[in-house]
């Protein structure tokens, strides 16, 4: 088993909110590369796909807590980001059929990616679980 390398990060608290907003996606790459089969999670194995998340506030605070539960040493975030190439690709072959050019899904990915660092009224990760430090 590989050595957990789970160590601090240090990022600021926007690009933690920038990882928190990709936490759907990353869920959904981690789904793609089969992770849910073999997942610690219940439920994730209940729901055949990825439905595990840290709590909002420690996302991105721990390396591997950038992804998902599953993802806990290289191989399996190696296994995720291949995943995630897969869906990036049937993304981007879907919108060329539609008629996208490629110029156009270029500025399209970067004004997603403006809105995940600048929008303030981003929707809220409905599998994600309050902070563990809330008040009640």
């Amino acid at each position: 088993m590989d050595e957990l390398k789970d160590v601090a990060t240090t990022m600021s608290a926007l690009e933690r909110r920038h990882i928190r907003r990709v936490q759907p996606e990353l869920r959904a790459a981690a789904t793609e590369a089969g992770h849910h089969r073999t997942c610690r999670l219940p439920k994730c194995q209940r729901a055949k796909r990825c439905t595990g998340c840290y709590p909002a506030d420690e996302i991105a605070t721990t390396f591997f807590k950038t992804f998902p539960p599953c993802v806990r040493d290289d191989a399996t975030q190696a296994s995720l980001l291949a995943g995630w190439k897969v869906l990036c690709d049937r993304y981007e072959q879907a919108m060329l059929a539609a008629g996208y050019t490629p110029e156009a899904l270029d500025r399209l990915g970067e004004e997603r990616n403006r809105a995940l660092e600048e929008d303030d009224d981003w929707p809220e990760d409905p599998l994600c679980p309050p902070p563990r430090n809330a008040v009640a």
